[in-house]
């Protein structure tokens, strides 16, 4: 920990803002970020010495995951259920990219050995990552067709050329759907790791192929340690308001993946249906207990993220201790 020095990475849509100690520096966020290797990792020695540290947003952190990976570069990725507690007790008020990077670069002063860890990058993985997200966007695409299609069926107007364009642009959509999915089972069938990575999350009720695969590239891609961050970075870990000795759990955060909570909720629906893997009592004795029916299904999906976490790392220790 003596040798190594830390820089402060803000990561938005354009920029990389970074503060390593003394001076700050604004790059573009582009792929490769060559002028920030130019900078900080020109030598073989500053990518052995030198830790990122960045809070994930996304898309947006794509470029510097990938750089960092690549050129096996040491990163702290900093839960994002961290990031206000930590503006909070070194009372920065304001929120600024700048700011934001100083206050990054200062957790190093209390980051722990087990948080530093190299990313890694998995073609296979990144490639299914993205099919994934293409699958999700024809999904909300295919709802949206077959909604207004409903509507024109209601309208008191001709609708007829609307109907003809509506139905060819569905039935377009639901062939590329088709494909990806194809696409999908191919390349996890190619990847032993990832094909028995998947199964062993699939075991869990309420839980398919589509959910458990995208928990798979969540759970790898994250390298989460413990059930409390894996619920935290998927956004459904409770809000917590205090005043005084009071206090008041709201919501949820939804400061992680929304499209896994959306999964996951989807996945819940069906669980509490399945009169097995103990989500239908679990869901009863909610409801029974007056919780209202969108906080217990919710609560659900919290339990079956929890669930296909413990399949995984149970796996990976069965799989490291072989």
């Amino acid at each position: 920990m003596k040798n190594l020095s830390f820089l402060g990475v803000d990561v938005a849509k354009d920029t990389l803002v970074i503060f390593d100690g003394q001076k700050v520096y604004e790059f573009q966020n582009e792929r490769g970020l060559k002028k920030f290797k130019r900078k900080f990792f020109k030598k073989k020695e500053d990518r052995k010495k030198r830790v990122v540290i960045y809070e994930p947003t996304g898309p947006y952190s794509v470029f510097l995951e990938e750089f960092c990976a690549t050129n096996m570069i040491k990163v702290v990725s900093l839960n994002p259920r961290k990031v206000p507690r930590l503006r909070e007790v070194l009372g920065h008020r304001a929120k600024t990219d700048n700011l934001d990077a100083k206050l990054l670069y200062e957790y190093h002063k209390i980051v722990s050995e087990d948080e530093i860890k190299e990313i890694e990058y998995n073609e296979n993985l990144e490639k299914l990552s993205l099919l994934l997200s293409e699958y999700q966007l024809y999904q909300n695409i295919e709802n949206k067709l077959s909604n207004f299609l409903d509507y024109l069926d209601r309208v008191p107007v001709d609708s007829k050329e609307s109907k003809k364009h509506i139905q060819k642009n569905l039935e377009e959509t639901r062939q590329r759907l088709q494909k990806i999915k194809k696409e999908m089972e191919e390349l996890v069938n190619k990847d032993d790791d990832i094909n028995k990575g998947v199964k062993e999350i699939e075991k869990v009720k309420g839980i398919g192929k589509m959910i458990a695969t995208y928990c798979y590239i969540f759970f790898r891609k994250r390298r989460i340690r413990n059930r409390r961050e894996v619920v935290a970075l998927a956004g459904l870990d409770p809000e917590v308001k205090e005043s005084g000795k009071r206090k008041l759990v709201t919501r949820i955060s939804k400061k992680g993946d929304n499209r896994l909570r959306s999964l996951l909720f989807m996945g819940a629906l069906s669980a509490i249906r399945c009169k097995e893997g103990g989500l239908k009592e679990y869901y009863e004795s909610l409801i029974k207990r007056g919780k209202p029916k969108k906080v217990a299904i919710i609560a659900c999906a919290r339990k079956l993220l929890i669930f296909a976490f413990y399949n995984y790392k149970k796996w990976q220790m069965e799989v490291q201790s072989a």
